[in-house]
This record gives structure tokens, sequence and C-alpha cells, in this order.
């Protein structure tokens, strides 16, 4: 039930974002990302995998979109613990760090989230930044990856350790 095939929410129409947005974030990055995806980082979990000079990102998109309620220690989604899925997220990227020798930020991204408040309101107010922080995992929508990827402008990684790390993921990579 980690991710579901089946698009799962409790938001009206006019709060969702178009269904393909996910992917043409991913397939329209400035050139200096790398992007694969379906990189097999445990038995059970593929991931999406962004790579540049800011830093390397593993994407965990989920179709669920809804009511989010979080603080630092606990994120529900339409009433529903989803905290069994961030310890999940946290140890294919503590797997992928081990595999690769090398850092990661891990990202679940969901179809859309929305403050009780907004709900209530029927309308996404321009105010709400949606991201958060779970443990050691970002949480993001579909419409915040991309601002929240053009935010890093200083380089982490070098050049050269950008291509052992594309290279890395050849082990993780699936057929």
């Amino acid at each position: 039930m980690f991710f579901s095939k089946k698009a799962r929410s409790t938001l009206p129409a006019h709060f969702l974002p178009r269904p393909a947005l996910l992917q043409d974030t991913l397939h329209n990055l400035p050139d200096i990302w790398t992007v694969k995806e379906d990189v097999q980082v445990t038995h059970l979990h593929t991931c999406t995998v962004l790579i540049s000079t800011h830093g390397c990102f593993l994407v965990f998109p989920q179709d669920t979109a809804g009511v989010i309620l979080h603080n630092p220690r606990s994120l529900i989604v339409n009433d529903q613990n989803l905290m069994p899925q961030v310890a999940m997220v946290q140890q294919s990227t503590q797997s992928f760090e081990r595999v690769t020798g090398s850092r990661a930020q891990a990202l679940m991204v969901f179809r859309q989230l929305v403050e009780p408040d907004e709900l209530r309101a029927k309308r996404l107010f321009d105010s709400t930044v949606r991201e958060w922080e779970i443990d050691t995992v970002k949480i993001l929508t579909w419409e915040s990856l991309k601002p929240y990827l053009q935010q890093f402008k200083s380089k982490t990684l070098q050049v050269e350790e950008t291509v052992q790390l594309t290279l890395s993921l050849r082990k993780l990579a699936l057929p």
C-alpha cells in the first residue's frame, strides 16, 4: 500500500493539478539535472533520482491528495497516519546512501495537499507554502517540487561527483 495505483482524494476537482504535471516537471528540469526513473532502492521500493551539482534527491511520488495535518514528527493525510510510509522512505534513503556513498534528500511528493482552513474556505491560499518537513523527509506537492529544486543555488557536489553518482545508479536501476 506504499504506492497506490489509484489516485485517492477527498478534495474538490478545482484543487487538483492536471494529471501530467509531475512528469512534466521531471522532464522539463534544466539540463544541469540528471533524472533517473525507476531506480530500485530496496527490494520493495523504486523512486526517481534527481542529481545535479546542487545535490542528490530521491523522489517518492504519492498519488494521494487531501487535507494535511502535520508536525515535525507526525504526518496525517485524509485522516490516515502516513508515518509508516515516512519511515520506509527514510530507510530507502539510508540504503541508497550506503550503496552510492553519497548523501541524498528524500522527497515525498503528493498530488495535492491543503491545510484544513483552505478546505473550509474552498480555495487555495496563495500564502501557503506547500513544503513540510517530517523527520528527515521533505513533503511537497507536484506543484511545489520545481520551485523547491530551483531554490538551491550553492553547489554541494563537484561535476565529477555527480558523474560518479550517476554511474553508481546502474547498480540500482531496473532492467
